[in-house]
C-alpha cells in the first residue's frame, strides 16, 4: 500500500504502552526513545515453567509429623497418645473376707447357696442388700445372725420350703472396700457358697490385674475363671443410646481407671452437660450393668489361662 501525502503517519506500536515515560536508559547509559522498533529489538523472554518436584517417599518409621515410630498418633507437643484400654467381661472366683457375716454363715452351711441380688450403700459403711438363700438351713439365718455384730437389721420374705429372700442391713466387709477402690463394675447376682463368691465384672485388663492382686494379698486366693472379649455391646448391657454415649466417653477418657485420668467435672465438660446430669447418668449405667436380668450367654466364654 502506498501512503499518500494526506494520509496520517502510522502509529508506532510501542506508543502509549508506558504512559508518562517516553524514553528509557539503555545499559550503555544513553537515553533511547521507546518505540515499537525498540521493543522489537528486545529479545523475547521465554515463559517460565514451574516443574512440580515430588518429595522423596517417607519410610514407615518416619511418617511425618503427627505419627510416632510405632504408628501411634501424636499430639502437638510430640507425646504419643494411648489407645483406649481394652475392656472385657470376667468371671471371678474369690473368697469372702473373714470380717463379714457371709463367710462364717456360708462355711457353717456348705450346702446353702446365696444369691446376692442387689446392694446399695445407705450411709457410712452400711449396706442394704437383697439376698436369696436356697437349701437346707435357709430359714435359720435370722436366729444365727445374732452372733454377728455387723448385722444391723433383717427383713424376711418367705418364697418356698427351702428358699427365702432377706433384706439385710449390715456393715460393709473388706472385700466390698477393695472392689470399690478399684472401681470394678460388678454384675448381679453374686453367688456365694461355702465361703467362696463367684461374680462377673466388666473391667480393663490392667484394672482387673491390679484388683486380683490386692484380693490375693489381702483377702485370699482369687482367680479369673473365664473371660469374654470383643463381643460385649451396649445393647447387650441394656444401655440406651444416650447412656451408651456417656459410658463410651467415660471409658475412653479413663474415668474408670485407677487412678482416674479425668474427673467428673472434666468428663461433664467433654460431654457438654452439667456435672449433676452426668453423675446421675453414671449411677443409672452402673445399676443397669449390675441388674441380674442382663444375663449374657456364658457358653461363649473361654477359660482364661
Amino acid at each position: 500500500m502506498v501512503r499518500g501525502w494526506s494520509d496520517p503517519a502510522p502509529r508506532d506500536p510501542g506508543e502509549g504502552l508506558f504512559p508518562g515515560l517516553d524514553r528509557v536508559s539503555t545499559l550503555s547509559g544513553q537515553s533511547e526513545e521507546v518505540t515499537g522498533e525498540t521493543m522489537a529489538r528486545s529479545p523475547a523472554r521465554p515463559p517460565t515453567r514451574h516443574r512440580r518436584v515430588r518429595p522423596p517417599p517417607r519410610s514407615p518409621r518416619t511418617a511425618g509429623p503427627g505419627f510416632g515410630l510405632a504408628g501411634g498418633r501424636k499430639s502437638r507437643v510430640g507425646r504419643t497418645s494411648k489407645s483406649p484400654e481394652e475392656y472385657s467381661l470376667y468371671r471371678v472366683v474369690a473368697p469372702l473376707s473373714k470380717d463379714g457375716w457371709g463367710y462364717h454363715f456360708s462355711r457353717a452351711h456348705p450346702s446353702l447357696r446365696f444369691e446376692l441380688l442387689d446392694r446399695i450403700e445407705v450411709g457410712g459403711d452400711l449396706l442394704l442388700a437383697e439376698i436369696r438363700m436356697m437349701g437346707p438351713g435357709a430359714y435359720d439365718w435370722p436366729a444365727e445372725s445374732r452372733a454377728f455384730p455387723n448385722v444391723i437389721h433383717i427383713e424376711t420374705l418367705p418364697e418356698g420350703p427351702q428358699s427365702v429372700l432377706y433384706r439385710v442391713t449390715y456393715k460393709a466387709p473388706f472385700i466390698h472396700t477393695v472392689t470399690r477402690r478399684h472401681h470394678v463394675l460388678t454384675r448381679y447376682p453374686i453367688i456365694v457358697q461355702n465361703g467362696q463368691s463367684q461374680f462377673e465384672t466388666f473391667a480393663g485388663n490392667a484394672q482387673m490385674r491390679d484388683y486380683l492382686e490386692e484380693l490375693r494379698r489381702r483377702v485370699g486366693p482369687s482367680h479369673v475363671e473365664s473371660v469374654q472379649r470383643g463381643s460385649v455391646t451396649t445393647q447387650t448391657l441394656g444401655l440406651t443410646p444416650g447412656q451408651a454415649g456417656i459410658f463410651q466417653e467415660a471409658v475412653t477418657s479413663g474415668f474408670f481407671q485407677v487412678p482416674r485420668r479425668i474427673t467428673l467435672t472434666g468428663l461433664a465438660e467433654r460431654l457438654g452437660r452439667s456435672k449433676s446430669t452426668v453423675s446421675t447418668a453414671l449411677v443409672r449405667i452402673r445399676k443397669k450393668l449390675a441388674e441380674s436380668a442382663l444375663q449374657l450367654d456364658l457358653t461363649a466364654f473361654r477359660t482364661a489361662p
